[in-house]
Formats: C-alpha cells, structure tokens, sequence
C-alpha cells in the first residue's frame, strides 16, 4: 500500500509537469503569434503612413495645380514729427508695423480664372482693433490687429461680345492702383488711378477690349457697378435678421463708373487712363451703430485722368502724372455726432451748395547703373479745399493723395535681390485746409482758425521711413 501511496503523488507530479510544459509551449507559441502580429501591425502602419504621405503630395500636388500661391510682406518704421495749428509739436518715432499678403489665382477653365487676396496689417505689440480698420474699404489696408481680411475675391470671366469681353465679379482689384507702383517697385497692380480712388470694394466690371475698333494698342473701355454702402443692418431682436434694414429712409450708396484705357502713341510700356465715377446716397458714417442716426448726404461725382510711361526710350527714366476732379452735391441732411451737426462738405443747413474741388499727383523714378540697379524717386501732390477722394482704403497711413494742400516725397530703392528691397523715404506734408480724406464737414483754411478750433489739427507732417520688402 505504501508504494501505491508513493506512486500516486509521483503520477501526479507527472501529470502536472506535463500539463505545464504543454502549458509553455503554447504560450510560447502564442507569444510568437503575438511577436508576429506586433511586427505585421508595425509594418502595415509604415505601408499606411507611407501611403497617407503620398496621398497628401498627391493632394499638394493636385492643389497647387488648381491654385498658385503668392506671398507679400513688409515690415517699416516711421518716424513722424508733427506740427499742430496751435503752435505745438507731437512726435511718433520708432513707429514699427508689419503688413502680410497671401495672394492666390487659379485657372478654373480657359475663359474663367480666379484671383484672391488675404492680408494682415498691424503695428508691433499692439491687438488694437483700430476703428477705422472695420469700415469695408479700409480692412486689411490700415494697420489693426492680427485679423486677416479678405482684400479681394474676384472672378474674371472672358467671353465675345461683338469684342472680345471679360466680367470681372466679386470683391475687386481696386487698391494699389497706378502710379503707386514705381514705389512699391513692382507692377501695376489694380484697375483705377490711385489718386481717385483706392480701397477694397465689391461689385462688377465689364471690359470691351476695342483695340481692332479702334486701331489703338490695347484700348478697353470699362463700366463698373458697385456699392459704396448696403443698408442690411435690424434692429437687435428683429426675426430673420440680415434679411433687409429696419431703416427704409436710409439708402444703399451705389457707385456707377465708366474708363477708357491704353497705351499712349509710340510709347512702349505706357497706359493712358481717363474715367468718370459717380456715388448715389453718400452715407454719413457705414460703422454707425445707430442705423438711425446714419444720413444720407449728397452724392459726389469724380473725374480722372492719367498718363504714365516705365523706361522712356531706354532712358531708365519712368515718369507719371495724374489730374483729378470731384463735385460733391451736398443734400438737405445734416449728419448728428458729439452734438453737433455735419453734411457733406458743410456745417450748416443754409450751406447747400455744390462745392467743386481739383488735385494732381506727379512723379518720376530714375534707375542707376550702380548698387545693384538702384532706383531713386521723387512724387509731388496738391488738392484744393474742396478736394475730397475715395482712397480712405489707401495703404498709406496717412493718405496724402487726399490732402487739401500739398505734399512732396523723395525716395531711394536698392534690390536686395529678384524679390526683395529696402526703401528709405522722407515724405512732407504741409496742411492749407482742415480734415483732408472726409467727407463730412466744411474744410476751413488753417490760418484762419480760431485758437479753439487749432486745438488738434495738424499743420505740417514729416515722415523719415524704411521700408523693407518681399515678394514671391
């Protein structure tokens, strides 16, 4: 019996060391599965990655043939000093801001392309969303914050027409216009001259190209339709709000244009501009919270006429000039702010006259054989008293082609290379009358001024700038 009791825990023994080497070598085995499956998983998330990868080049690739890129910066520091009516100085120096261009167009089909602008403008260390950065024609072109602002979105559609014709829709190439470009050192840039108007703006423009009609070389004749204001805003808690305005007695701002362009007689690389522009139901103030408040002032009817040639005859020598004319009718509204009452061009509801007003801008550009085929310049411009533009949107911060008075710069421009420059200025503007750029009350004469009314008008404006730049 003992030995059946020995045998018995033996077999057991036995038993269980059996069950646990089978036990091992599955487990064994199912750890290779495991390796196996791990190495497999690893592999076929390298073939996937690899495969994501190629797709995205494949979606990069298939986007950049749809849409071409193009990218603008510009970084400058201003230095201005001014002198007030009253006698005092103010001075902003070391006056740093940053501007961002993402530009962009894409050939839908052979007669339809579109074209785009984003861009961003701010000064250095400051989100400040500046007041006037918000009315339409003004975002992305005066400095604010980080925003980035659609400038322009537009669609060219080309077609026959008896001529051959083009439908240009959407939010258009209107800022940057001619001459600015032999500053800016590149081409030009926009539709209209920028003594006239300049700004982003929405609305459509058809093109006749007339050049076999008239045996002119590249002779087109434009009529534009936009608007200078929608009155779309209701009244908070309004159902279906954004549908229509509240305020049926304000009406839109329509804007009606007509221009005529080519090049001018014998002279390679030159355009000639004539045009007209007349805007209905001027608007006292787009960004009234008020839409009751808001007026409507008058309409105003401008005139221009350009002319300008890049590389006269091989001489290095690129010149430009440019006359305007404006005609604001101003209507029987006054315009209520800090208790006060304005119209168009008038403080007083007796002074309904239509007020007439002129300006010109002229320049030139010289390009050296020395340092890199740098280029110096020089621009001059003068408005009248009644003198009164569309070119609020203008990159420039301080508007001079709107100044009633005159304003002169001097410039020099050295490529860094293809798509870079450097440009040191010095621009000066001396003030006849009061509030260049508006619309809204009578200029009066500086000099004439009372003490009181001195109080924070600018007399003479200097500006010492460097401007560098990049394009590609």
């Amino acid at each position: 019996m003992k030995k059946i009791y020995l045998l018995i825990p033996l077999s057991l023994t036995s038993l269980f060391a059996s069950d646990t080497a089978e036990l091992e070598k599955k487990l064994k085995t199912l750890e290779l599965i495991n390796q196996k499956k791990t190495v497999l998983i690893n592999t076929l998330q390298e073939q996937l990655d690899d495969l994501d990868e190629k797709i995205e080049d494949v979606e990069t690739a298939t986007l950049l043939d749809k849409i071409n890129f193009n990218l603008g910066f510009r970084v400058k520091v201003n230095n201005f000093n001014k002198k007030m009516a009253d006698g005092s100085k103010i001075s902003s120096n070391n006056l740093w801001s940053t501007k961002f261009i993402l530009g962009m167009d894409s050939d839908i089909t052979k007669n339809m392309k579109f074209h785009g602008r984003l861009s961003m403008y701010k000064y250095w260390a400051d989100s400040t969303k500046h007041l006037y950065s918000q009315y339409d024609n003004m975002q992305g072109r005066v400095p604010s914050d980080s925003s980035v602002y659609l400038e322009r979105a537009y669609i060219d559609w080309y077609f026959d027409a008896f001529v051959p014709s083009a439908l240009t829709i959407g939010r258009q190439p209107s800022a940057d216009g001619p001459s600015h470009q032999y500053k800016e050192n590149t081409t030009r840039k926009s539709t209209y001259s920028a003594l006239v108007f300049d700004g982003a703006s929405d609305g459509i423009v058809y093109t006749a190209d007339i050049s076999k009609i008239t045996n002119i070389k590249n002779a087109k004749l434009r009529f534009a339709y936009g608007k200078g204001f929608q009155n779309d805003e209701t009244k908070a808690g309004v159902q279906n709000a954004f549908i229509g305005s509240q305020n049926d007695e304000l009406k839109d701002t329509n804007v009606a244009g007509a221009f005529f362009e080519s090049n001018l007689p014998t002279i390679s690389n030159s355009l000639f501009q004539v045009g007209c522009v007349h805007m209905s139901d001027v608007v006292a103030n787009a960004m009234d919270p008020n839409p009751d408040n808001n007026k409507n002032i008058g309409a105003i009817n401008f005139i221009g006429m350009m002319a300008q040639a890049t590389n006269i005859k091989d001489s290095h020598i690129d010149l430009f000039t440019h006359i305007g004319a404006s005609r604001a009718n101003p209507s029987d509204a006054l315009y209520g702010y800090n208790n006060k009452s304005f119209g168009l061009l008038r403080d007083s509801i007796d002074d309904t006259d239509i007020k007439d007003g002129y300006a010109f801008w002229l320049g030139g550009r010289y390009t050296l054989d020395i340092l890199n085929h740098s280029k110096i310049g020089f621009e001059y411009n003068q408005g009248s008293k009644y003198w009164v533009t569309a070119t609020q949107g203008s990159y420039d911060v301080v508007n001079k082609l709107a100044v009633r008075g005159s304003a002169i710069e001097l410039y020099g421009l050295y490529p860094i290379n293809r798509y870079s420059f450097i440009r040191l200025g010095a621009l000066y503007i001396d003030y006849d009358y009061t509030n260049s750029g508006w619309y809204l009350k009578k200029p009066k004469k500086i000099q004439n001024l009372t003490q009181a009314e001195k109080i924070g008008v600018i007399d003479t404006l200097q500006n010492i700038y460097l401007q560098f730049s990049v394009r590609f």
